[in-house]
């Protein structure tokens, strides 16, 4: 009852939280509509008043010149002609007679007159009783088939009606007009008449465009319009396409035309959605935090798990790996503080476990200082692997000389770095103390040091890449009997050519310069199994070298145990969700460069919870982890299954034929009908589940992996809603 109660006081704060900001940003994408709708409302009104000032002056000039007697062809095409040239978003100005008849103006074609008698803009010009400004379209112009808008004025000369000016406007000046605007993605400027014929409208993101004269619109805008036609906003879907978005509107002042101005919802509210799945995350961290305890304690009463026995038992063995290494085996986190180490670390720095975690590397580092260091750990990446010598600085104050060996892994977005400590002060003072001698006392003691033989660290010197002497542990290790080695090629112990050419080309350079040289890598047994081995090498005299190598596989399996259970889940042994990131971003690079598709598909069990309801959590856990067998048989070799949830599953299709669907949906269905199959439980009960999917695909619902499992998981929803045992593809973005 605790666990349900602290649940519902975070989902009621992160309800509170996510419906506080959405109005804030409701409002602002109001605000933001109103200035974009008000600031094309202005542009139009005052394109359309530079026009109807212009049609004036010439209206006013030609009844001058006819009340001179001086208006002819030739005057009439002088006014029309240098008014035009003031007027760039006008295809002509023209004057027709009083019936109708196109006889002067701009881009006419030689023959009979265009007739437009029939316009709205001449029945309207020629009943009015005053000379204001008529405005009708769109249409196609009848001179140049242009799409335009029809702005018309009455003629009269000598007190009659005698005909009327009009400026021909295309609907691709407006177009161009709005696309100078600060709108992107799916937000869209548009220009209608009264009736809401579509004149002009401008998309960026929109790869499709309606018709010139259309008037589809969404019922919610029709409705909000027939309440308030001067200005109003509204929240809806369009028609055309769509999509959501928040819309405003503005009527052109003293015209019959109406400005939309909308902002694509999906991309306005998209900074809200990541504030709204942050807040949640953290609530539900916050949550399992607290439950985690009353959960394992119940769990623990209730049942016992197998499969989290077995994982604490291989956590248990990593520990005690980690705890008896003979190397100082520690790992430090981005920023530099030590979050895990063996004992012998500990033990070389003359400190406790408890003292030295969470420490930074400054604090035991004797020659850098935590700037240095911090400078240092922002240079390395993913896959660095570095082997330096420094200088530790022992608790009681004296200095250690140690050789570091380190490996940097990027788990999830932290960068994690893992280092083996060696004390090498006991060697570097032998070493210089033997600099110090004479070359013959030199070579004695070398040759002194190099005939130890002891059983637990194998000893050889090597000539020309022969061996020509070799210690029992040698032997031992490799599965030799003693001396067997002696004047045996090198190659003989590495597993291929690869591996023995490396260390020829990388050890071999630094031995000649005087320098030591260590490595790991997999080398041969006698049987043919391969050995993990800590080889490290010196020259002594001339060309013979001595090598030491030290079976690590114990390490090397630890290493690997704990690889494995941070990437993969405990009961299915399927990916979690970390591994699954990593591996849904290869693949997203592969699909981009070989131009292939990859499908995302989101599947939920159908019935799960009935069975973990009737039979136990104990039946629950046998069936997902028959679940997770199925998926992996069922799948191609280049593809991913995870478990990303309760009985929820992603499964990862790459390497897709970019023109086929059916590729990807046999798979699904196949993995559908494997899932439906029967499952026996371990008390000999028979149950049968199903499997909801949804389906997101790259590139056609995008390239960002967080989109596509959201895209998949809602799909998957949608499938459920439907009826379940379904497959839905996710909508088009």
């Amino acid at each position: 009852m605790t666990n349900l109660a602290v649940a519902t006081l975070l989902a009621g704060l992160v309800w509170l939280v996510a419906e506080t900001s959405h109005g804030a940003y409701m409002r602002q994408a109001r605000d933001n509509a109103e200035d974009l709708a008000a600031i094309a409302q202005a542009n139009v009104a005052s394109e359309l008043r530079r026009v109807e000032s212009l049609m004036h002056a010439a209206t006013d000039e030609l009844e001058a010149l006819h009340a001179r007697g001086r208006l002819d062809d030739a005057e009439i095409a002088r006014v029309l002609d240098a008014r035009r040239r003031l007027l760039p978003g006008a295809e002509g100005l023209r004057m027709a007679d009083a019936k109708g008849l196109v006889r002067w103006g701009n881009g006419l074609r030689a023959g009979a007159p265009v007739d437009v008698s029939d316009r709205s803009y001449f029945i309207q010009a020629r009943t009015q009783s005053d000379d204001s400004m008529a405005a009708a379209g769109p249409f196609r112009s009848r001179v140049s088939g242009h799409w335009v808008i029809g702005l018309a004025q009455p003629m009269r000369l000598g007190g009659q009606f005698s005909g009327l000016l009009y400026a021909s406007v295309q609907t691709d000046y407006f177009r161009q007009l709005f696309a100078t605007y600060d709108v992107e993605g799916q937000d869209v400027v548009t220009l209608r008449m009264g009736d809401m014929q579509l004149i002009a409208r401008h998309s960026p993101g929109s790869s499709a465009q309606p018709d010139i004269g259309s008037t589809l619109t969404s019922q919610t805008l029709k409705d909000e319009l027939a309440r308030n036609r001067e200005r109003g906003t509204v929240v809806s879907k369009t028609a055309f396409d769509n999509v959501e978005r928040t819309t405003a509107y503005r009527a052109v002042d003293g015209w019959p035309l109406i400005v939309f101005a909308g902002l694509d919802n999906e991309r306005y509210f998209a900074p809200w959605r990541a504030q709204v799945r942050q807040v949640a995350l953290l609530a539900l961290f916050a949550w399992l935090l607290f439950a985690s305890a009353t959960v394992a304690v119940y769990r623990a009463a209730r049942r016992e798990n197998r499969s989290l026995r077995a994982l604490s038992a291989e956590a248990q063995r990593m520990q005690s790996l980690l705890r008896v290494a003979g190397d100082g085996i520690h790992v430090m986190d981005s920023g530099g503080r030590l979050i895990g180490m063996s004992d012998s670390f500990a033990a070389m720095l003359g400190a406790t476990r408890e003292e030295l975690l969470g420490r930074h590397i400054s604090s035991w580092d004797a020659h850098q200082d935590e700037t240095k260091v911090n400078a240092w750990l922002a240079r390395l990446k993913d896959g660095d692997r570095q082997r330096v010598e420094v200088c530790h600085r022992h608790s009681d104050g004296h200095l250690i000389d140690v050789e570091l060996q380190i490996s940097v892994a990027q788990i999830g977005r932290e960068l994690i770095i893992y280092a083996s400590a060696r004390d090498i002060t006991e060697r570097k003072r032998l070493l210089a103390s033997l600099e110090a001698s004479s070359a013959r006392v030199e070579r004695l003691m070398q040759e002194q040091s190099a005939m130890l033989d002891n059983d637990i660290v194998g000893m050889v010197k090597i000539k020309d890449r022969h061996a020509t002497w070799h210690n029992r542990a040698l032997a031992s290790l490799f599965g030799y009997e003693a001396r067997e080695l002696e004047g045996a090629p090198t190659r003989l112990l590495y597993p291929d050519d690869a591996s023995y050419e490396r260390v020829g080309s990388e050890g071999y350079p630094l031995l000649n310069d005087g320098r030591h040289y260590r490595t790991q890598l997999q080398m041969r047994h006698k049987n043919g199994h391969l050995l993990w081995i800590d080889l490290s090498g010196v020259r002594l005299d001339g060309d013979v070298t001595l090598w030491t190598m030290a079976d690590i596989g114990a390490v090397k399996d630890a290493q690997a145990r704990a690889e494995h259970i941070a990437f993969h889940d405990a009961l299915t042994g399927l990916p979690n969700r970390l591994l699954l990131a990593d591996r849904l971003r290869q693949a997203l690079a592969t699909q981009s460069r070989t131009n292939t598709r990859l499908a995302v598909c989101y599947l939920d069990l159908d019935g799960f919870k009935r069975v973990n309801d009737e039979c136990g959590h104990d039946a629950g856990d046998a069936l997902l982890a028959e679940i997770g067998r199925r998926l992996a048989r069922a799948l191609r070799r280049d593809d991913t299954a995870a478990r990303v949830g309760g009985d929820e599953f992603v499964v990862l299709l790459t390497l897709l034929d970019p023109a086929e669907d059916t590729e990807w949906r046999a798979v699904v269905e196949r993995l559908i009908d494997s899932l439906q199959q029967p499952i026996t439980l371990p008390g000999g009960k028979e149950v049968q589940v199903g499997a909801s999917v949804g389906v997101a695909l790259a590139p056609q619902h995008g390239t960002d992996r967080t989109v596509l499992l959201a895209l998949a998981d809602q799909a998957m929803l949608k499938a459920k809603r439907a009826g379940k045992g379904r497959m839905e593809t996710a909508s088009p973005g």
